[in-house]
């Protein structure tokens, strides 16, 4: 008895990239990539899988990624967890790598999936992919100015201009321990008409009710104090360089009081790009200052920077402002044909011999006429069409057909690849 066949689809709250969104994706890695490599930023790809305690300790208890959005799961003794975030990972991979006690001022960037368990809807996937960018060992104030200069680019050099970059600081030490003390005072009069988990961030985190998105939360703690009443004169320092600095660039900034980066490892320096034309959801990305995570993963006491942008995101805004990025294409430059029969070993010989000198080439292997060939060619985007036939075989040519221009010569098959360089760069 046959078995019952049945169809499988992604699971829900992720997505495959085929061939033409693959080619869009690309266009923003190499764009990533290449503001991160001219700033002296390395690439590291850390592992997708972390111990759960690693999330604990570095995002906070009292955060949803933790309580409610990690995929966790436990393997022996050991609970594990898919990447919800980049940071935590590239952290603890630089202490794992021996950085901080050999070369600790490090420029990393990473480009990859992460995962979060929350509900699907337009811009929030449960697999998605970010460009982190980390700027680890230091507190100088010029790499926060380098991380935000950088996260804004990303977007201007995709074609988002008009953004609007708005920054806070969440102080250091003691200035917010009074910060956290004069929030508590302020919230305690009214937390009873908070939800649940503001009551529950109340007791165990103050500073995450601020964070709470529920509208009537926010209406409740609208008129909270804002930490830039308590820095202590150097934090206020730091902060007044980093937009003196991006001020020197061009850039102006916004001060947000109400910007609280949602993980428990920021200090000092945080920020979000926005671009107020798309109203409500104006926010492509964030990030800031986190100087003591390092320490609390076991390293020393040293500075780090650093900001996430996310790729779904970002093309929703692209699309939404009609901006589409320039994909490179993702098929074959040419189209071998064989013009007759028993031709399929050269045709298979040309195409190796092309491929071996940078040209992307493909054949049939369906058996079609000269005439279907020729129709694929067309239909498949290639430039070129390259038939061989006897004839060509005899002369040692190849007819070289630019299918975009409807020109063909018959060319020495020695100089094929020359050719077709020399026509695609003049196009």
């Amino acid at each position: 008895m046959a078995k019952d066949r049945r169809t499988y689809q992604v699971p829900r709250g992720f997505r495959d990239l085929l061939p033409d969104d693959v080619a869009v994706w690309q266009v923003l890695e190499a764009t990533a990539a290449g503001l991160a490599r001219r700033r002296g930023y390395r690439e590291i790809r850390p592992a997708l899988l972390e111990e759960t305690d690693l999330f604990t300790r570095s995002v906070g208890e009292v955060t949803d990624i933790v309580e409610k959005e990690m995929f966790s799961f436990a393997r022996g003794k050991t609970a594990v967890s898919l990447r919800p975030e980049g940071t935590a990972g590239i952290v603890r991979a630089y202490l794992e790598g021996g950085f901080a006690k050999t070369r600790p001022i490090q420029r990393f960037f990473h480009i990859g999936p992460m995962f979060r368990y929350e509900r699907p809807q337009k811009g929030r996937e449960r697999m998605f992919t970010q460009f982190d960018v980390e700027a680890l060992g230091s507190t100088d104030p010029r790499l926060d100015a380098e991380v935000i200069h950088m996260a804004a680019l990303f977007f201007e050099e995709l074609g988002i201009h008009g953004l609007e970059v708005r920054v806070n600081s969440m102080g250091d030490g003691g200035d917010r321990d009074a910060y956290r003390d004069a929030v508590r005072a302020f919230l305690a009069p009214t937390i009873a008409a908070h939800c649940d988990l503001c009551r529950s961030r109340f007791e165990r985190n103050v500073l995450r009710v601020l964070d709470c998105k529920n509208p009537k939360c926010q209406e409740l703690h609208a008129g909270a104090p804002a930490i830039l009443d308590f820095l202590s004169d150097e934090n206020r320092a730091h902060f007044e360089e980093v937009r003196t600095l991006l001020s020197a660039l061009g850039r102006e900034t916004v001060i947000d009081t109400g910007l609280v980066r949602g993980l428990d490892y920021y200090t000092r320096t945080v920020f979000e790009v926005h671009y107020p034309a798309m109203g409500a959801r104006s926010a492509l990305c964030g990030g800031g200052r986190y100087d003591h995570l390092i320490r609390e993963l076991g390293g020393p006491d040293l500075g780090a920077v650093g900001c996430a942008i996310g790729f779904t995101g970002t093309l929703i805004a692209l699309e939404e402002l009609g901006v589409k990025p320039q994909a490179v294409a993702s098929v074959a430059d040419g189209y071998v044909v064989a013009a007759g029969d028993d031709l399929d070993a050269e045709v298979f010989a040309l195409a190796e011999e092309l491929r071996a000198q940078g040209v992307s080439v493909v054949y049939d292997v369906e058996g079609k006429s000269v005439k279907a060939q020729m129709k694929g060619a067309n239909a498949g985007g290639h430039r070129f069409a390259l038939v061989v036939g006897s004839t060509e075989l005899e002369r040692g040519t190849v007819q070289v057909k630019d299918l975009d221009a409807g020109e063909q010569s018959e060319v020495a098959r020695g100089d094929v690849a020359a050719t077709i360089a020399r026509i695609a760069g003049s196009a």
